[in-house]
This record gives C-alpha cells, structure tokens and sequence, in this order.
C-alpha cells in the first residue's frame, strides 16, 4: 500500500510542477493540471491514511486529521473550485504532511 501510495505521490507532484509551468497565463493548462494534482492529491491522502491506520506505532490522531484533510480536497474537487477553499485545502494538505512528519520523528524512533 505504501509503495502504491508513493507512485500515486509521484504523479501529483509532477501534476504540481505543471502547475508551476502553466501559470494562469495559460489558463486551460494551469486548470488541466490543477484538476490532475487535486484528484491525485486526493488518492494520496486515502490511501495513506488507509496504510497508517493499521500500523501499532502510529498516532491515531494523525490519520483522523488525514481523514477530514481529504474530505476538505473532496469538497474542493466535487463541489465549489473558489481560490479560498482551493487554498485552504492545499494547507490542510500541507498540514497532514507536517503532522506526519512530526509523527515519524516523536514517535516511530
């Protein structure tokens, strides 16, 4: 699941260097690509929360801030595309990632 987890990663990052590329400049690229990042964005975030939430030595609480962070992209992808619930769903993201990390260095040593 890990390793699915990683290549799915792969793919939104590279979604999320088109981004930087297609500014808003070009505006059918820049969406194209933003649609890609979101959804695999979304991916991402199932499936590691689904890997995390069996593991013994991780926190729980970590994987239910994963669950809420990939409802608000689910949001985001599904029903309004405004820049603020883009932008907030982008730190949520950014915020799960900052949680995991702090979860890996505290507490998997």
């Amino acid at each position: 699941m890990i390793v699915a987890t990683q290549m799915v990663g792969f793919i939104s990052a590279f979604a999320l260097i088109m981004i930087g590329i297609f500014s808003e400049d070009y505006m059918t690229q820049h969406v194209f690509w933003s649609y890609v990042f979101f959804i695999f964005n979304l991916i991402v975030l199932i499936l590691a929360n689904i890997s995390l939430m069996t593991h013994p030595r991780f926190r729980k609480t970590a994987v239910y801030y994963g669950l809420i962070a990939a409802l608000i992209n689910m949001l985001f992808v599904a029903v309004s595309n405004t820049p603020l619930l883009e932008w907030f769903t982008v730190f949520s993201a950014l915020a799960y990632v900052a949680l995991l990390s702090y979860n890996t260095l505290k507490f998997q040593s």
